[in-house]
């Protein structure tokens, strides 16, 4: 299970990337994206690894406990990287909201990879 997951949070971490690059090499600069070519098949891949994500996520996080890190956070890491898998294509988007979610996963999936090494080198 841990290496499943450690696997998912990795590909979440690499699609975050992905969104914010979006935002910031694309949509910044006044490119429109396709909805039906770019933005719903980019959103339905993060939900996709997202929802697997997030299932085993809290199940591990309640069932080991790590230090600093909640299921609530899981949950809201879930929605909030579902959310920036959209807003990164649009160009009304602001800035500082944007970096703010994109933080806000990357200290949630960062913290569980950490942990999840952690138990698995034991």
């Amino acid at each position: 299970m841990e290496g499943q997951l450690l696997e998912l949070t990795n590909e979440m971490q690499r699609l975050n990337r992905t969104a914010f690059s979006q935002y910031v090499n694309k949509t910044k600069e006044g490119y429109t994206a396709d909805f039906y070519k770019e933005v719903k098949p980019f959103a339905d891949g993060v939900l996709h690894v997202s929802k697997q994500w997030a299932e085993l996520a809290e199940k591990w996080v309640m069932d080991n406990r790590p230090k600093y890190l909640y299921p609530l956070q899981i949950q809201t890491t879930f929605d909030n990287i579902n959310l920036v898998s959209v807003l990164a294509f649009q160009s009304d988007t602001k800035e500082k909201r944007l970096n703010e979610m994109i933080k806000s996963i990357d200290y949630v999936l960062d913290n569980l990879r950490a942990s999840l090494e952690k138990k698995m080198a034991y």
